[in-house]
């Protein structure tokens, strides 16, 4: 991973709407951080502007979260777009789409009852997801570098796992699963084909996603600080909303 200092030379362009697809992290980068997961909620301003986007791209739109698919769609409400949750593991890849995404064998019942009661045991926040379950330690934060030794010690056990290390979270997950497999995916879909990607995240589980726009032409852009593969920069969730206003007129 590149950890050159990034900078306003790193802004991404205006870029042709008619050209592109758009595939956009949700924490981070469309909804600011909080401490409750639960309490994340899309603002009406970034709202209006997805609605726009998604209008001017013909839909080539979709939001590519850690979150559980469910998840993300409480969040976005009554703007129902494609989505992949669970870090590319369930994926709907058009709006009309109602049936139930496919999904791949879950997390050992074992390593998802060790991770509960690691949780308890050190006063964080466990959360299922499929595929996946994390522990958030934002309201604990002398407790990082105890989960992040922990998901390294489960998935050191077992070779179908993998461990997730982002922004006051940590994961287990299944390896083999990620957020470029999805944007992979969704390019060869029709409403995405023939167009360039840009995937847009702020944390460490979307360089993925940034590798594989990359490598089919398009960009990542990297919100926020810290190291990256991403060709382009944008400071902070506003800066984004901003970009967005910018390349919509």
């Amino acid at each position: 991973m590149d950890s050159t200092t990034l900078s306003h030379s790193n802004l991404p362009p205006v870029i042709p709407l008619e050209r592109h697809a758009f595939f956009l992290d949700l924490d981070g980068t469309l909804a600011p951080i909080v401490d409750n997961p639960e309490d994340a909620c899309l603002p009406e301003a970034t709202r209006h502007l997805l609605t726009q986007l998604v209008a001017q791209t013909n839909g080539a739109v979709a939001v590519i979260s850690g979150r559980a698919l469910a998840d993300v769609d409480r969040i976005l409400g009554a703007l129902r777009l494609p989505v992949s949750g669970s870090h590319g593991l369930e994926l709907r890849l058009s709006t009309a789409a109602d049936h139930a995404p496919k999904q791949s064998a879950g997390i050992p019942a074992p390593v998802i009852d060790r991770v509960e009661e690691f949780a308890v045991l050190h006063g964080v926040t466990s959360e299922r997801k499929p595929g996946a379950i994390a522990l958030h330690y934002r309201k604990a934060p002398d407790q990082g570098e105890a989960c992040r030794a922990f998901v390294d010690t489960l998935v050191g056990e077992d070779a179908s796992l993998r461990g997730l290390h982002g922004k006051m979270v940590s994961e287990v997950a299944l390896k083999g699963v990620d957020k470029g497999g999805a944007v992979t995916r969704f390019m060869a879909s029709p409403a995405f084909a023939e167009r360039l990607p840009v995937m847009v995240g702020d944390d460490v589980t979307d360089e993925d996603g940034f590798r594989a726009a990359q490598a089919m032409g398009g960009f990542g852009i990297k919100i926020g600080q810290g190291p990256t593969d991403a060709q382009h920069h944008i400071a902070d969730v506003a800066g984004f909303a901003d970009w967005l206003k910018e390349i919509l007129r």
